[in-house]
């Protein structure tokens, strides 16, 4: 049924999202049919040993009529010969009938993995013709849709194709992984009341250790660090999901990131979270213009030149606070990210007016993700290790002598564990957001 949803041309309208998350869907696919043919081959074995069992005994049974014919031997043992005979050829006929709907089974498995194979090569080749179009005018220039002012089917058909992908492969998703998916859901559920009981003891805990102020300063919004640890352990611990279930857990972590990063991240950043968000939720209304091109278009571009304006005024604003003072190592990494970023719009924006559209849209998209992906990475960071520290900083605990020697190496090595492993996430996300990956 899958392999009959789209024909090769009609992947071509689908997004590189909606296009991933249908290889997602191909894979799940195979991952199901692996398992089922592993089934299939326990279940032919226990049949194939019988069948072996019985051909070892017919072939004894048959030697020993063989020796009986040159010799006289008793009625009674002759007809139990045949008896026997008769016996095993109804043994071999009850088994041979699994045996071939075994084979037919397996037939109709090489069958189905073709066609999950043939699947997952239209998505490569879809996904290769648009990353194709990357470097050529694929649309007219943004003025003739300004003449021409018509709708477009094909935009409109492509989103509620992609939307039906999408609600397919999740109601297979949950009813393969119902087990899984109560465990975590759990999961999710035991974590708030520890974070809401880590919450009240951060409001009684006092201590002159920076760290352990800064992590009583996260916990003691319990809900907005539960909220992000559970929707970024979606991220983590469900990478095989659907992709809009991803979409929808990064916007639902909007607010909550925005309360929980640390004074010393806005320190440093200036605003930027606020814009980053802001952004990342214009960036999503999109589709409400998808159907009309020239609206498509015209969006996007003043979507790239809002993004445009607000970087060059972020660089000032640091550039002008900074005068005199020596910049730390975040700073001048950030100052050269700014930069990148004003050329990437400045090349989008151009791209989007002279028609190439998939570039524009590749450019935009993939800064303005890459930038709130990484807020939401840190916050998550930063919720965990504050969990950490003032675990540590119980007085139960601090009866073992490994943590009262070691506690702030051992937090220090797990934080920045956390935080290589958040960089690692970011760095391949942005890497396929701008189709290097």
């Amino acid at each position: 049924e899958q392999s009959q949803r789209f024909k090769r041309d009609e992947l071509k309208l689908l997004s590189v999202r909606r296009l991933e998350s249908l290889e997602r869907h191909w894979k799940f696919y195979g991952k199901q049919l692996e398992a089922w043919r592993r089934d299939l081959q326990q279940a032919t074995g226990q049949y194939a040993e019988d069948a072996a069992e019985l051909a070892r005994r017919r072939a004894l049974w048959e030697a020993t009529r063989k020796a009986a014919e040159s010799t006289s031997i008793a009625p009674a043992l002759s007809n139990r010969i045949d008896s026997v005979m008769a016996q095993l050829t109804l043994a071999e006929q009850a088994i041979s009938g699994p045996i071939d709907k075994q084979i037919r089974l397996g037939r109709r498995a090489a069958t189905v993995g073709e066609n999950i194979e043939a699947g997952q090569k239209a998505i490569a080749a879809a996904i290769a013709h648009i990353d194709s179009r990357l470097a050529r005018l694929d649309s007219p220039p943004i003025w003739e849709l300004w003449r021409d002012g018509s709708q477009s089917d094909s935009a409109l058909v492509s989103m509620q194709a992609g939307l039906a992908v999408e609600k397919q492969f999740m109601d297979d998703y949950a009813a393969a992984n119902r087990n899984a998916q109560r465990l975590f859901r759990a999961f999710q559920i035991v974590m708030l009341p520890l974070l809401v009981w880590l919450s009240f003891r951060s409001r009684k805990l006092v201590s002159d250790d920076p760290e352990i102020q800064a992590s009583s300063r996260v916990l003691r919004r319990p809900i907005s660090s539960w909220l992000v640890l559970a929707l970024l352990a979606t991220l983590v611990f469900r990478p095989d999901a659907p992709i809009l279930v991803h979409e929808v857990a990064l916007l639902l972590a909007l607010i909550p990131v925005l309360r929980l990063l640390p004074p010393s991240v806005y320190a440093v950043l200036g605003p930027w979270p606020y814009v980053a968000t802001g952004l990342y939720l214009l960036e999503r209304l999109n589709f409400l213009v998808i159907a009309n091109p020239l609206y498509h278009r015209v969006y996007l571009l003043s979507l790239t030149l809002l993004t445009l304006v607000l970087l060059a005024w972020l660089l000032w604003r640091s550039r002008a606070r900074g005068d005199g003072a020596a910049r730390s190592m975040p700073e001048k990494v950030l100052r050269v990210a700014g930069y990148f970023g004003i050329a990437a719009m400045l090349v989008s924006a151009l791209s989007n007016v002279f028609g190439n559209v998939s570039l524009a849209e590749m450019l935009t998209a993939g800064l303005i993700d890459s930038g709130y992906v990484g807020l939401v990475l840190f916050a998550g960071v930063t919720v965990l290790s504050s969990v950490s520290s003032l675990l540590l900083a119980r007085r139960g605990v601090s009866r073992f002598r490994i943590v009262t020697q070691h506690a702030g190496p051992l937090l220090l090595a797990f934080t920045r564990l956390l935080r290589l492993a958040a960089f690692v996430i970011w760095l391949v996300i942005t890497l396929n957001e701008f189709r290097i990956y």
